[in-house]
This record gives structure tokens, sequence and C-alpha cells, in this order.
């Protein structure tokens, strides 16, 4: 379904060329669920940004159903952390308005945009202004804004990372009934080797800089998946502790990294 074959990225910084991806290359299949760890700094997000054509790569291609990515493209979403909501638009106006961008009728756009917002627990908040939400209730809607207009692949960039304990898990649990439901293929960067694992069916790890790809590790837990309780899942524990040694090296340095 995509393809990034070959990709590198360099950037010029203070007179000094800097690579921070390195032959870049990676299948995804359709409806599948990728994260992607990695240290700081390794290019996680430059990668994502050069799939939605928002960047150039300095070599290689992405394709999406054969299809070459040469700008920014409907068929790919992309969330980031912010959650980006106009200040000056209720809610519904918000997640309506990629569909009034395409040209759709008012009534129509937004019959769409609160059946999403019922779907995510946000009835009752339509005509609300983002000042009047929580950070949790905007980074919803900021999702929701997103899968309004259905896109074939949707790139998460650590969307969850603002928010406190309680409020990022119960947005990955939603996170995953709405996918379960929609099998989007999805492209999710994060920190947290936790989130990574209870989220996906594979989890990609990533060198540092320049970032490759140094890992691909198959999820076997079943779905669905109760995020409350992933830590009681058996497999996990043994696919943390060993993917965790892998990380740490690309974290501290093969010299430093010492076992958990």
């Amino acid at each position: 379904m995509m393809h990034i074959q070959g990709v590198g990225k360099r950037f010029m910084s203070r007179g000094a060329w800097v690579t921070a991806l390195e032959s870049v290359d990676l299948k995804v299949q359709t409806g599948e669920f990728l994260t992607i760890v990695g240290p700081s700094g390794c290019g996680k997000s430059t990668l994502l940004n050069i799939v939605a054509g928002l960047m150039p790569a300095s070599q290689g291609q992405v394709t999406v159903n054969g299809t070459k990515v040469t700008g920014v493209d409907r068929r790919i979403g992309y969330i980031t952390q912010s959650d980006n909501l106009f200040p000056w638009r209720t809610l519904r106006d918000n997640v309506a308005f990629p569909l009034e961008i395409e040209g759709m009728a008012r009534e129509e756009r937004y019959r769409r945009a609160d059946a999403w917002i019922e779907r995510v627990g946000l009835k009752g908040f339509e005509t609300a202004y983002p000042h009047e939400l929580s950070g949790g209730m905007r980074q919803r809607g900021n999702i929701i804004r997103t899968l309004v207009y259905e896109p074939e692949v949707l790139l998460m960039d650590e969307p969850f990372g603002p928010l406190d304990a309680q409020t990022r898990i119960v947005l990955q649990d939603l996170l995953l009934k709405l996918w379960e439901t929609s099998r989007a293929t999805v492209i999710f960067i994060t920190h947290d080797l936790t989130e990574a694992i209870g989220l996906a069916d594979r989890v990609l790890l990533m060198s540092a800089r320049p970032g490759r790809m140094v890992r691909d590790e198959r999820i076997s837990i079943a779905r669905p998946r109760d995020i409350f309780h992933i830590h009681d899942v058996p497999e996990f524990r043994v696919l943390y502790d060993d993917i965790w040694k892998e990380l740490e090296v690309q974290v501290r340095g093969p010299t430093t990294a010492t076992k958990p």
C-alpha cells in the first residue's frame, strides 16, 4: 500500500551538512498499524514530513498504491502533537473544515462532523470553542478533523505526548476503537515503548542519527486489546524487555547502555 524506498535526508545547518535519515526502506500493508520508536533527533518526524509530502527527500521516494508522493496529498492525513484547532471556530466548524474545503454542502458536512463528535464522546460540545475544551478534548477534535475526510493513510506524530498520563491512556483506547472500525493504515511516532507495543501490529525501531530502520518487530498480542491492562499480558513484558535492550543501545550508545 505504501512503499518507502531508499529515503535519505540531508540538511545544511550552520554551514555544514547534517544527515538526518539514511537509506530508509519500509513497506506498509493496507490497514496496518505501525509504530516507530527511536532516540530523540533520529529523524522520526523528518520521515513523517517526507511521507506527508511536506518536504522532499534528498534521495529515494515514497509511493502510495504505486503513485509517487510529490507534495501534500489528500490520501494522507497528518496529526501532530499540537491540536491546531482554529480558535475562532467552534468544535463543529473545526471538524467540518476539511469537508468545507472540498465544497461539501453545509448541512451534510455538519451531519458528518456531529456524527464523529458524538463518536468520540464530545456530544454537547459542538458549539464550544477550543479555549472552552480540555487538552484531551481538543486532541479528540484534532483527530476526528482528519478522520472525517477518510484519508487512506493516517500519520500521527506523538499525538498524545503533551497529555497527562490518564488522558493519554484514555485516548490510546479511543484511537484503537476508531482504528478497529475504520482499519486505516496508520504510522504512529512515539517515544513511549509501552504505547508503541500496545497499539501496533508492528514496532519499528530507528537508530540514532542518521536515522535508519534497525528492527522490525511484529506484535503477536491478540486484538482487540485492553490498553488499560496491557502490562498484564505475558507477551507484553517479553516484547518490552527484548525491544528495550536494543532501544537503550540507540539512546545511550553501545558503550554506556546497561541492562534494565
